[in-house]
């Protein structure tokens, strides 16, 4: 699937979306999560030859899979928050949508904390010398 389709497929959703949320307001946010979390797993496949290229550069510069891990790890921890705190917004719930973004930055924090952990060892290397 292309761009173009992606970006059509999204579109018709929100029609629907809008039609659906005239006749019965109730089912509305139930089928917003339910486009959302369908072109969040298209994005997905989207995203599957940038992580293999990725991979690819990385490995062929010889960067260690750990922080490709932690890159990837924090790529999916930011699309997962962003499309729940979306559909947070899009239901009026605009403090949970800043309480489950504040827990992303968290566990982004938590994501990186081996990055942390080599560089304050680089560090050292370096003062140590």
């Amino acid at each position: 699937m292309n761009i173009l389709s992606f970006t059509g497929i999204a579109l018709v959703m929100c029609v629907m979306i809008l039609t659906v949320g005239q006749l019965k307001p109730e089912l509305s946010l139930l089928l917003t999560i339910a486009c959302g979390v369908t072109l969040t797993l298209f994005l997905i496949g989207f995203a599957r030859p940038l992580i293999d290229g990725i991979g690819a550069i990385a490995s062929a510069g010889g960067v260690d899979g750990e922080l490709l891990t932690v890159v990837l790890k924090a790529f999916g921890i930011c699309i997962a928050v962003q499309t729940a705190a979306d559909v947070c917004r899009d239901a009026g719930q605009t403090a949970l949508a800043g309480r489950l973004e504040l827990g992303g930055r968290l566990a982004l924090l938590l994501v990186a904390l081996p990055l942390f952990r080599r560089l304050l060892d680089l560090a050292g290397e370096i003062i140590g010398k």
